[in-house]
């Protein structure tokens, strides 16, 4: 008897590069039937209507690109970005955590910090980075 495949966790901005990301793990998740969780973080004390909006981009996003993939939950939390994902999955156990890195200049590198340095710091778990300038073609 096999046990249950952990989930991947895809981190979402929703941000340009989003869609390139959502469909890479969708790719991935329905050729081995890993389960997904998706996560969107908001600013702390973001107002309501922008967590309203943020929750209607994710939906929509999650049924459009990720229709054939079992998708477990599509969660928005408010927090720093880098926290509130490495919580998330240690609240839910996740294989792996999927982020997507674009490319910055060295000053952008410098002056605003990369929360996808601080999450591989901080989580426990296998932390998978997609740089989102490849190819679309990911079959």
């Amino acid at each position: 008897m096999s046990a249950k495949m952990q989930p991947m966790l895809l981190c979402l901005d929703l941000g340009q590069g989003s869609e390139v990301l959502a469909r890479y793990v969708a790719a991935r998740a329905s050729c081995c039937n890993q389960p997904v969780h998706v996560l969107h973080v908001c600013a702390k004390g973001a107002s309501r209507s922008a967590i309203e909006e943020a929750r209607a981009r994710l939906d929509r996003l999650v049924t459009a690109l990720l229709p054939h993939v079992a998708v477990e939950a599509a969660a928005i939390r408010a927090g720093l970005p880098e926290e509130t994902i490495a919580a998330y999955g240690e609240e839910y156990p996740m294989d792996p955590i999927v982020l997507g890195r674009r490319q910055r200049s060295m000053v952008e590198r410098i002056h605003v910090g990369s929360t996808t340095s601080a999450v591989i710091s901080l989580a426990s778990c296998p932390v998978l980075v997609v740089p989102l300038h490849f190819s679309e073609d990911i079959s």
